[in-house]
């Protein structure tokens, strides 16, 4: 049973919508060493529903900038050219990943847990004075990515998952490995792959319930974004924000190993969380975007 959910999984990836051609064309961009941001906002701007809603992020106070924004040359300007990429991508998996059906899964509390993840994963990042934050928001939003897949194209083996931690009051992880030989990290990154998102978020995707010694199989495995979004994303499961699938009762440990390559301790958590609840107020429009609103 545990192979056979595993060769599922698989030929459910590959029947996976690409993504748009927007964020294919914009993959491909980041890859070349030569394209500029002209580049950048010409192909952007080809796609008139997705210029629309950058513009409306970003003049938002999700982002709060000093002026107005009217183009996405403007955009690029003040928020850099991988920040705007990596919207155009988080917009892009929104949309191929739109909620369709019954499921007993709150989508809704699934993203706010994943936005507040990304808000923290920002914040530590910065607390650490990590240089190499470019992917560090997408990557928190992203993390259980492969959960949202499984509620939509392996649905039974989901819920069933979702009752066992519910019933045992265990985590979702904990739970799914339970039950079967395949995990959301493991779904997640195969789909990542497929769609060729950046290295460092198919890396936080892979490894984010991992221990630096369990990690491998990528050159950026050992990476310290991973350790700053497994802070994260225990810190927010800890605090209730959102849903991710855990038991009502599961509050997951902060043990030693997730500040071991980090300049924090757990004395430094209530700092770090303490504006969390007013900036996913502010994000409030990303959310929207992320269940379809």
């Amino acid at each position: 049973m545990k192979l056979e959910t595993i060769k599922k999984a698989i030929e459910k990836v590959k029947e996976l919508p690409t993504l748009p051609a927007v964020a294919n064309k914009v993959n491909m961009l980041l890859a070349d060493p030569k394209s500029s941001t002209a580049d950048l906002a010409e192909v952007i701007e080809l796609d008139q529903s997705i210029t629309a809603k950058i513009l409306k992020l970003v003049n938002s106070v999700c982002y709060s900038l000093p002026e107005r924004v009217s183009s996405i040359q403007q955009a690029i300007a003040l928020l850099g050219y991988k920040n705007i990429s990596n919207i155009v991508l988080m917009l892009s998996v929104f949309d191929t990943l739109k909620h369709s059906g019954k499921s007993s899964f709150n989508r809704r509390g699934f993203w706010i847990h994943s936005i507040a993840t990304a808000i923290i994963s920002e914040r530590i990042a910065k607390e650490s004075m990590y240089r190499a934050t470019d992917d560090i928001f997408t990557a928190g939003l992203l993390h259980d990515l492969g959960k949202v897949f499984m509620d939509v194209y392996l649905h039974e083996e989901f819920e069933k998952i979702i009752e066992a931690a519910a019933q045992s009051g265990s985590s979702f992880f904990e739970a799914e490995h339970s039950l079967f030989d395949v995990d959301h990290a493991m779904v997640g990154e195969w789909i990542t792959r497929a769609w060729k998102l950046p290295i460092n978020v198919v890396a936080v995707i892979k490894h984010h319930h991992q221990e630096l010694s369990q990690r491998e199989g990528l050159a950026v495995s050992s990476d310290t974004t991973i350790d700053v979004v497994r802070l994260s994303d225990t810190l927010v499961r800890r605090t209730g924000y959102g849903e991710n699938g855990d038991g009502k009762q599961y509050v997951p440990q902060l043990s030693e190993d997730l500040f071991k390559r980090l300049p924090l301790g757990e004395n430094d958590t209530g700092k770090i969380l303490m504006s969390l609840n007013t900036k996913l107020k502010n994000s409030e429009i990303l959310l929207n975007f992320a269940i379809g609103g």
